[in-house]
């Protein structure tokens, strides 16, 4: 049972380097950093200075994207983590939503990142790559890459190329884990062998609270652009929910805790996108998805009633992960 801690960085960066040393304190065994680079501080620099300052917890980067990031930037700063951190980085890669749409760009295709995904593996082996070569590329071993998927089309990529998947969406109960998991290995089978190990995360928005509304009301917010996806399977409040916030949901607001369309969001539909309640609640639910066949649940912490997002960091590890391991 694998845990993980995402960090948005819409605080401060002295914060999020903070909780990402608690995290190592706490248990944890990977912490990742947002890549939006309009609203949330630098991933990479903060990427860095959790290396040094952490010993044993792995550190990614949940998603990059094929377009702000350019496959010669990445492969460079995803081996300088690996070198810096002593083998700890991971890639995370998808299609892109905020980092995008607040520059004016349209979403990457699957087209083009599964080229970049082969172009990354390519340069990081050493190769050639369009009269690109990474000069220090062989002294390290590349980071597993993972692609967050929601879909089938992205899960099966996923299952195709990557070294584990980031499970959005529709995935904090076991039947959306299960529904994942089909197209994922739908993709194994377009392997020439199957891989030897392939890690599956679930990226999910957690708050735990005695105060069962307390926790729900605060991952409502992240819930928000769950209800957005086209691919959400909803139906009454929550498919009007989403009507409304395709015409509400501000990206400059993306995951923000006092994100003012999440007023939209009904209560019903919040445990489907989140591990939020009591502490009771959500180590029934954490358990059940391990019990899917879930390897790593990476947590989006949000803050309840005050609190600071620190303190839900360090009430998920002693209310969920103490109770599991």
């Amino acid at each position: 049972m694998n845990f993980g801690v995402e960090l948005h960085q819409y605080l401060d960066s002295a914060t999020c380097l903070e909780e990402a040393v608690a995290a190592e304190r706490l248990g944890y065994d990977a912490v990742w950093f947002g890549d939006s680079q309009m609203i949330w501080r630098e991933a990479y620099v903060l990427l860095g200075a959790a290396a040094v300052r952490t010993e044993r917890v792995q550190l990614g980067i949940g998603v990059t994207n094929p377009l702000t990031r350019h496959v010669g930037v990445t492969v460079g700063a995803l081996l300088t983590l690996q070198e810096l951190s002593g083998g700890r980085a991971l890639l995370g890669v998808g299609l892109g939503h905020t980092s995008l749409a607040t520059i004016g760009l349209p979403r990457a295709t699957r087209v083009q990142l599964r080229g970049w995904i082969g172009n990354i593996r390519r340069l990081f082996g050493g190769e050639t790559v369009d009269g690109m070569r990474l000069t220090y590329a062989g002294a390290l071993e590349a980071p597993p890459l993972f692609v967050a998927a929601g879909g089938p089309r992205m899960l099966r990529l996923a299952g195709t190329l990557a070294d584990g998947a980031i499970l959005a969406g529709q995935v904090a109960q076991p039947s959306g884990v299960a529904a994942a998991l089909e197209h994922l290995h739908a993709g194994f089978a377009e392997r020439a062998e199957p891989p030897a190990r392939f890690m599956v995360c679930a990226g999910i928005a957690a708050a735990v609270s005695p105060r069962r509304a307390e926790a729900l009301d605060a991952v409502r917010p992240h819930v928000a652009q769950g209800l957005l996806s086209p691919l959400a399977r909803l139906a009454g409040p929550a498919l009007e929910a989403r009507e409304r916030l395709q015409h509400t949901y501000d990206a400059y607001q993306h995951l923000h805790p006092t994100a003012s369309h999440a007023v939209a969001v009904p209560d019903q539909v919040i445990r489907e996108f989140s591990i939020a309640g009591t502490p009771d609640e959500c180590a029934a639910q954490a358990e059940a998805l391990f019990e899917a066949g879930v390897g790593e649940i990476t947590i989006r912490p949000y803050a309840v009633d005050g609190a600071s997002r620190l303190a839900t960091i360090e009430t998920f590890a002693r209310e969920v992960m103490d109770r599991l391991r």
